[in-house]
């Protein structure tokens, strides 16, 4: 399904309404609770957009989870789930730690290397769960959920073994060098790289025929076979390239945010970014749905050191505008508007 212009103007009213209603929502809660909603709200805003940190910080925290939105919204075109992105981004993050601690080569050389190395760890462990998929008529949907535990499991096996930080008891690797980091030029580079990344995916995505024939496919199997279109291979590309995406995100967190893989370092981006792509519903509309998620997460924190509200207020913060959200998205009016041909 196509989404135009008009079509993504709905999907971001749609987002800003949930956000606006889940925090009236939620200020009633604090003032049932005896808290202030006001100096709740205030804290809030101040924790999104009071400072330069506070949106850099968001812009940071909202790039994996773009990215992960993306590795599902690629294959879910041609009706494939991808839930394996957390899987993805561990390995990815892995291979690119182990190159940069491991090489001693030109940065110029060294960080696009482990970047393109982290988007093929991805690819590679995917490729079970394709060929589950495709020629045993396996679940995707439990293959690669089973292969992100594969991914969480061999990571902690190398931190704890050959990649373990020499004279530490914890499971962590080495730090990257310094000079292997991403250069930060307001934000560090990986930021931009994944902005060209879901941008140049959206053009794909509407205006080439691989988008075309993920559609097709996505839509009626059976009626794109019949046309002539080479499903098998469409398939295996959107896959892979899913599979890339989400190594790539792992590799951009590794080297210009974490700078080592240790127990615990992922939050839960490649789950995240389920939500994100099934809010945003494009890659252009999960940009700003992942930073809205993000947005509300550092806010959140922000509101709660200065408040002292229970933890819990913040993760209803998160939760109760993406509840709203996907209640307003089952209507009918909302799949009027988001519908091909919609608003021309």
């Amino acid at each position: 399904m196509r989404i135009d212009s008009f079509q993504l103007l709905c999907n971001l009213g749609v987002i800003v309404l949930s956000l606006l209603l889940g925090t009236l929502l939620v200020a009633g809660l604090v003032e049932w609770v005896g808290g202030n909603a006001g100096v709740a709200l205030l804290a809030l805003g101040q924790g999104m957009v009071g400072s330069r940190q506070a949106i850099v910080e968001i812009i940071i925290e909202a790039t994996p989870l773009a990215l992960c939105a993306l590795a599902f919204l690629v294959p879910f075109k041609a009706g494939f789930f991808n839930i394996g992105a957390q899987g993805h981004l561990q390995l990815g993050a892995l291979t690119a730690v182990f190159l940069a601690t491991t090489l001693t080569l030109p940065a110029i050389v060294l960080i696009p290397l482990a970047l393109l190395a982290s988007a093929l760890a991805g690819a590679v462990l995917i490729v079970p769960a394709y060929l589950l998929k495709t020629r045993r008529g396996a679940s995707e949907v439990v293959t690669t959920v089973m292969l992100d535990f594969v991914a969480l499991e061999f990571t902690y096996a190398m931190i704890t073994g050959p990649l373990q930080a020499p004279g530490t008891f914890f499971a962590e690797s080495d730090l990257i060098p310094e000079a292997y980091r991403l250069p930060v030029f307001g934000v560090h580079v990986g930021v931009h790289l994944a902005i060209v990344l879901i941008v140049l995916i959206s053009w794909v995505l509407r205006r080439t025929v691989f988008g075309f024939r993920l559609e097709a496919l996505g839509g009626n199997p059976k009626a794109a076979e019949a046309l002539g279109m080479h499903t098998g291979p469409t398939l295996m590309k959107a896959v892979l390239l899913a599979g890339a995406i989400g190594g790539i995100a792992g590799g951009i967190q590794a080297m210009g945010v974490i700078f080592q893989v240790a127990e615990g370092w992922a939050k839960d981006w490649g789950f995240l970014g389920i939500l994100v792509a099934l809010m945003g519903r494009t890659p252009i509309g999960a940009i700003f749905a992942a930073l809205l998620l993000a947005g509300l997460e550092i806010g959140g924190r922000h509101m709660q050191a200065l408040t002292g509200l229970p933890a819990s207020l913040v993760f209803l913060l998160q939760s109760v505008p993406v509840l709203i959200l996907l209640v307003l998205s089952s209507t009918r009016s909302f799949r009027k508007y988001t519908t091909p041909g919609a608003g021309r």
